[in-house]
């Protein structure tokens, strides 16, 4: 166990470090298992670390707010605990090999070489931010530095330009936001149709 642990912290520091020598020298092909592994372990302290917070924040609002004798939001934070450190490796690997595939397209759009297995991989180990993910604001910059990961990431398993491996790690984030603001336009207008003065005109005349 000392000797995966040490293993993990390793590889953890090569990965955040010196994301460049690391990519460089993975190998792209040979299975799953390593990269997996790593992967699960940072999705576990991620769980870990989210669960922490969330007791926290509901142990500091029930101190504030001793509504009763009763305060559900302590079973509640511990359920919630429970279930994020079981919840999040076994969706966080879900996503890997679901994100995988689409980048995977994305790179091949682009022009790169690399195969699917070397674009989990990418992931896989850009999955390190997530041992640090969970802490508040840090965060917020962590996820830049993951997708920071997956271009350093792309630019050597798939043989190509930085600037088209970034091209291709923001495609499925532009698509995204384009989605995301379609959807908002046509809530807003559906909204707008329901509860604006045109639903109500109707009722105006006397």
């Amino acid at each position: 166990m000392s000797e995966f642990i040490d293993e993990f912290i390793g590889t953890w520091k090569k990965v955040i470090t010196t994301p460049s020598d690391f990519f460089r020298e993975m190998p792209t092909s040979g299975g799953y298992e390593a990269p997996l592994k790593f992967a699960v372990v940072n999705y576990i302290i991620a769980g870990i670390g989210t669960a922490l917070v969330s007791i926290l924040a509901f142990t500091f609002l029930a101190s504030l707010l001793p509504m009763t004798s009763f305060w559900p939001g302590s079973a509640f934070s511990f359920g919630s605990a429970l279930s994020n450190i079981i919840i999040t490796p076994i969706t966080g690997i879900i996503g890997l090999f679901i994100i995988g595939a689409i980048l995977y397209v994305c790179f091949k759009i682009v022009g790169g070489s690399g195969s699917y297995e070397g674009t989990v991989r990418i992931l896989s180990y850009a999955s390190a931010v997530n041992a640090v993910s969970w802490i508040p604001i840090l965060g917020w910059i962590v996820g830049l530095y993951a997708i920071y990961l997956g271009i350093v990431g792309g630019t050597f398993v798939h043989n190509i330009t930085t600037l088209r491996s970034a091209i291709a790690i923001f495609i499925p984030i532009i698509v995204m936001i384009i989605i995301s603001a379609l959807l908002i336009v046509v809530l807003g207008a559906m909204l707008y149709e329901t509860f604006g003065t045109g639903g109500y005109g109707g009722y105006c005349g006397y």
